[in-house]
């Protein structure tokens, strides 16, 4: 009973504390004081141990030799392999989504962005629509194994810890050409256009590596 018990407050503490990662509550390269938070979250050692060592497992969270827990903060190198992982498998999902997805599935993605078209853009609020983008094309790709793979990897979280990279000004006119190719089922132009969205981010990144060598 116990054991069920520790089982069921260990699942309610990485529910929690993931969402507070995810909220930036607990920020990237924060360090994590395990008995501040655990009175905070009203439960006891055991259990939120037991969810930093699931989350350790995710690549949330990051051990610091005798130094305990941190949230991770990403170096520009795993930025960039995040990028080229999207690359691969977006590309894939942006096709079948162009070929599968239902009208009004490929509206909603216009909706999105269509309050920043006149309306003065809210970084924050531009975030959240960017991240919800990729994730309906992803969701709707018809290909449930993709879906779960994409978040199994946690990129999409991943990218909501590293935040917006280029200007929403820059990357608003290429997110509603990617929509125009979906609205006329050109899968060619649709796979093509995601993934010079997402390399011409991963070039500006490696720019700035270069320049610090």
């Amino acid at each position: 009973m116990d054991k069920i018990f520790n089982n069921e407050l260990s699942a309610q503490a990485y529910n929690r504390v993931r969402r507070m990662i995810i909220s930036k509550d607990l920020a990237p390269g924060q360090k994590i004081v395990q008995d501040k938070l655990a009175e905070q979250l009203g439960i006891s050692r055991t259990p939120l141990r037991s969810a930093l060592q699931m989350l350790e497992g995710e690549g949330l969270i990051v051990s610091n030799k005798g130094k305990g827990v941190s949230v991770k903060a990403f170096s520009d190198i795993e930025i960039v392999e995040i990028f080229e992982c999207r690359m691969a498998l977006e590309s894939t999902a942006v096709r079948l989504f162009t070929e599968h997805a239902r009208p009004i599935e490929i509206k909603n993605l216009r909706q999105l962005f269509e309050p920043f078209l006149i309306d003065k853009i809210d970084d924050e609020a531009y975030q959240k629509a960017d991240a919800e983008f990729h994730d309906t094309i992803i969701k709707h790709s018809g290909n449930n194994f993709l879906y779960r793979l994409f978040h199994k990897g946690n990129l999409l979280v991943c990218m909501d810890l590293i935040g917006l990279l280029r200007l929403p000004h820059e990357t608003l006119p290429e997110h509603m050409a990617i929509i125009e190719a979906i609205e006329k089922r050109d899968s060619d132009l649709a796979e093509t256009l995601v993934k010079s969205h997402l390399n011409i981010t991963k070039k500006l990144i490696l720019e700035k590596i270069n320049a610090k060598a």
